[in-house]
């Protein structure tokens, strides 16, 4: 207890460069774990932002602490900035398909730059002025639309804490006034991602069993990449299940056995059209490592209540 109060109080108090660095170290650390997990994925590219979004974040406000107090003129404008960066890895996500993904990180900088306008004006015309409500709309919706991609997969519980650690750090800049004591706000935000990283990291909850690889592919899939690309793979399977009449259909939680299907078992073309899918995505080693030698066993396939 005597250890947290002195952090906050150091933190309330602008001498916040220990706090932040240990909370950056802990970021860092559940990162740095995460990230040979995602080799051969486009998931790198988020990763990355990720990366990014933490080291704007320590530096800023250990830079204003080292810079002494009270917090020089243009401490504002960089927390700002900084704060925006969050939007980055979600933004990464929404571009994670090749052959796209890579030009897609020109759009996920160019929205860095267009987020952080506010603070270009505060620096070139002086003083701290409220955000305009057209900007806090679209940061709110940016807020809304991260959060619910990763709503029904199982990292439900980091999506909720990235989206309330982005609302501590954005909602004091919506008041020139409450920017001034927006101390405990910051601590609150940056905490809050660095458990929704951690979380990540521990790959927590716990994914569920599943007996079938095809199951197993596409749950580690929607989970790792969110609803609006699983939705996306889950249509084109579909499309092609009712086009093939295969005797199976792709749900969120799984395929199900589809009982109009003319045909006995899981035809080849199920599993080949899933990896053609998937490979936008992924590597054929990561789809492998998921399906195994084989994913047609007509014996596990059962409709679900």
């Amino acid at each position: 207890m005597d250890l947290s109060a002195t952090i906050i109080g150091d933190f309330v108090r602008g001498n916040g460069a220990v706090p932040v660095a240990c909370l950056g170290l802990v970021g860092l650390g559940a990162l740095s774990w995460r990230g040979p997990k995602l080799r051969g994925t486009t998931l790198v590219a988020p990763w990355v932002w990720s990366l990014v979004a933490l080291a704007s974040l320590a530096a800023t406000e250990i830079l204003i602490a080292l810079s002494g107090s009270p917090p020089p003129e243009w401490a504002a404008q960089l927390r700002f900035a900084a704060a925006v960066s969050t939007f980055c890895p979600a933004m990464a996500l929404f571009g994670a398909k090749r052959p796209q993904n890579r030009g897609w990180q020109l759009v996920v900088l160019s929205l860095w730059a267009i987020l952080s306008l506010p603070s270009i004006e505060w620096l070139l015309f002086g003083g701290l002025r409220e955000i305009h409500p057209a900007r806090c709309w679209f940061l709110a919706v940016l807020m809304a639309v991260g959060a619910a991609n990763g709503l029904g997969t199982r990292y439900w519980p980091s999506s909720l804490l990235y989206c309330g650690g982005q609302l501590a750090l954005v909602a004091p800049f919506i008041s020139a006034q409450a920017v001034q004591g927006a101390s405990l706000a910051r601590l609150a935000g940056m905490s809050a991602l660095v458990l929704a990283w951690l979380l990540i990291a521990a790959e927590l909850p716990r994914r569920r069993a599943a007996a079938w690889p095809l199951d197993r592919a596409w749950l580690d899939f929607r989970d790792g990449f969110g609803a609006v690309w699983a939705l996306r793979v889950a249509e084109r399977m579909n499309a092609s299940a009712s086009m093939y009449d295969w005797p199976l259909t792709l749900t969120w939680r799984g395929f199900v056995a589809r009982p109009s299907g003319a045909t006995a078992g899981v035809p080849s073309t199920v599993e080949e059209s899933l990896r053609t899918l998937l490979r936008r995505f992924v590597s054929p080693d990561w789809i492998d490592a998921r399906l195994g030698q084989s994913a047609r066993d007509p014996n596990v396939i059962t409709p679900v209540a």
